[in-house]
């Protein structure tokens, strides 16, 4: 036992050498290459007793230490109880692990993190958690691409464990881990080295972002904001899964989910049928035309005043709402039909009455309009207590006819939320200009773009040389044309 605890105290070195990167790093990989060669003797005394090692480590300073421990000893499949006093030094370690220590460790991190997400260990609660504060320690802008963002997002959704996860899941993700690029020279303890250089391609890490993770993680993030009915962000996750590039003619059956429910969303979020981002694939255009027909009909009926047949094109494709698992968000867009019929009366009116607003909106679910003006006022009051609706409902006078009357939506800013505006679209320009300097340095380094620059200086030149070759047609045509008037005159 004592000497286990000796190799594993071994780390950090003296700070005199933690100020030097370079002597760091070397002794980073010394110490990696002790814990390989740990006997079987010093591995089994780390399984018998791990609670009594971990003791004697501080998470924060002995990170690869701790972390080498417990992704030993945790089993992702047994119960909490099996490991009882392990599981609070997970809990330790995951937010206070030291940052330049794990990027030479990240097989083991997101082993571990993959263990706690497997729901075993923790409550859902906890375990989101934990895997949310752990993505944003190992990346504090969230916009790295990880393993363990599609593992949160799994474990978010299907145990309704959202709110802990948002603060991982709102992030832009825009780093990939198999994006190839120039090759970071800088040590991986640098703590200024960007996600990227820590976060290789590797063949030896779980879930290597493909395709099919992020398409499920962003249509998993889509469900998530579609039943916190946050619909502008429910709509921009499931966009990027319809926009996702590929190579081969055609769209995945996760695309084509995604779509309808993105006509869906559309039509809650704007009131009106979504247009396809320009960027979209031409094929996939083409795919999702032929199949999401019944998505597409109901959403070109959605802002006219066709409410009988809005209804029965619901009723008539009610099976394929079910099969697609999409009835409870069609029910949700023929309960806002109405909604969005009221919110359009304010480009005619300023200022309407109740009675008018029953008189000349309908109910898509009932195809009439509502029983009675106390059943409109509740609607409308629903309405703008939800945010959806900005205005005010105004009562008549000794007791007669009440109003709605529209609010401004272009309200002023006073100066401090002005100041604290500016604040924040500076901070957002400085951190796009860095990703945009990362970027450019990844695609500059990259084969791929390499290859892309030279095919598109070759279509150049061709092009160049065919103008020429045309000028040069076109010049001996004119000649031979004056050659002929001249001989004519």
């Amino acid at each position: 036992m004592d000497q286990v605890k000796v190799i594993f105290r071994s780390f950090p070195p003296a700070p005199s050498i933690t100020k030097s990167t370079k002597q760091y790093d070397s002794a980073i990989k010394q110490h990696l290459s002790a814990l390989s060669k740990l006997s079987h003797e010093e591995r089994v005394t780390i399984f018998s007793k791990p609670a009594a090692i971990l003791k004697v480590l501080n998470p924060a300073v002995n990170s690869i230490g701790y972390l080498t421990i417990l992704d030993m000893v945790l089993d992702g499949k047994a119960e909490a109880a099996k490991h009882g006093e392990i599981l609070d030094k997970t809990i330790e370690f995951l937010i206070k692990f030291d940052v330049c220590q794990v990027r030479y460790v990240m097989m083991g991190f997101f082993s571990l993190l993959q263990k706690v997400g497997a729901g075993h260990l923790f409550s859902p609660l906890v375990a989101t958690e934990l895997l949310a504060t752990a993505i944003l320690r190992l990346d504090p802008s969230g916009s790295m691409f990880t393993p363990a963002h599609l593992v949160l997002a799994r474990l978010a959704y299907t145990t309704n464990s959202v709110e802990p996860a948002l603060k991982a899941l709102d992030a832009d993700i825009l780093v990939y881990p198999n994006m190839s690029g120039s090759k970071e020279a800088r040590f991986l303890c640098d703590p200024d080295i960007p996600p990227s250089a820590f976060m290789p391609p590797s063949p030896g890490l779980p879930d290597q972002p493909k395709s099919a993770p992020i398409l499920e993680y962003n249509l998993l993030r889509g469900l998530i904001y579609i039943s916190r009915r946050d619909w502008p962000k429910a709509r921009a996750a499931l966009e990027q899964v319809i926009t996702h590039p590929s190579k081969e003619r055609g769209v995945s059956r996760m695309m084509t989910d995604a779509h309808k429910k993105w006509v869906l969303v559309g039509l809650m979020h704007q009131g009106k049928a979504p247009s396809l981002p320009p960027y979209t694939n031409p094929a996939a255009q083409s795919g999702y035309q032929a199949l999401s027909v019944p998505y597409t009909a109901i959403a070109n009926l959605f802002s006219t005043d066709k409410t009988v047949e809005l209804k029965a094109e619901v009723e008539a494709n009610r099976q394929a709402w079910e099969d697609d698992g999409n009835a409870s968000l069609v029910a949700e867009v023929m309960a806002a039909y109405q909604k969005w019929q009221i919110i359009n009366l304010r480009r005619i009116y300023q200022r309407v009455s109740i009675a008018e607003v029953r008189r000349t909106t309908l109910s898509a679910e009932t195809g009439e309009p509502l029983a009675d003006d106390q059943t409109t006022v509740a609607l409308v009051r629903e309405m703008i207590e939800s945010g959806m609706l900005n205005g005010e409902i105004q009562a008549g006078q000794g007791g007669g006819e009440s109003y709605l009357a529209f609010g401004d939506n272009q309200s002023l800013m006073s100066e401090v939320e002005f100041a604290a505006e500016v604040a924040r679209s500076h901070h957002s320009i400085q951190a796009l200009s860095q990703q945009y300097r990362l970027a450019n340095e990844r695609l500059s380094g990259s084969k791929d773009y390499a290859r892309y620059i030279c095919r598109e200086q070759r279509r150049a030149e061709m092009e160049r040389e065919a103008d020429a070759a045309v000028g040069f047609e076109a010049q001996i045509e004119d000649e031979d044309l004056m050659t002929g008037v001249l001989a004519h005159t």
